[in-house]
């Protein structure tokens, strides 16, 4: 059974889309020709282990990819906003951190590289 086409959409403002992003995985369908189709995508995306494409979207990455004829799979959504600044490391937190991660290699020194003989 054909699939009717989708009218195009109205386009937006930029920034007039809601703040939330969807991860969410895209698919190929039959419509969509030759094997490197990933790499046109032009969405934050990662192979996963099976073999599909996880990606951020926006709804207007939606829309667009429905239009292109992509099959896409939401599995959440994600409001956007300021990163919680908790999670902000500085430069001396970060420095006294590796300092004592790598601490306990000066203690144990790595052994001699492997020197290659060679008679001649």
């Amino acid at each position: 059974m054909k699939r009717p086409k989708m009218a195009k959409s109205h386009k937006r403002e930029p920034g007039s889309s809601p703040n939330v992003r969807f991860e969410g995985t895209v698919h190929a369908t039959r419509s969509i020709k030759g094997k490197d189709w990933a790499n046109s995508l032009d969405v934050d995306r990662v192979p996963d282990s099976k073999g599909r494409i996880k990606a951020i979207l926006s709804i207007d990455d939606c829309v667009r990819l429905l239009e292109e004829g992509f099959e896409l799979r939401l599995h959440r959504a994600q409001k956007i906003g300021p990163l919680d600044r908790s999670l902000i490391v500085t430069d001396k937190a970060f420095k006294k951190w590796i300092d004592g991660q790598l601490s306990g290699m000066k203690d144990k020194p790595m052994p001699e590289p492997f020197a290659e003989t060679r008679d001649t």
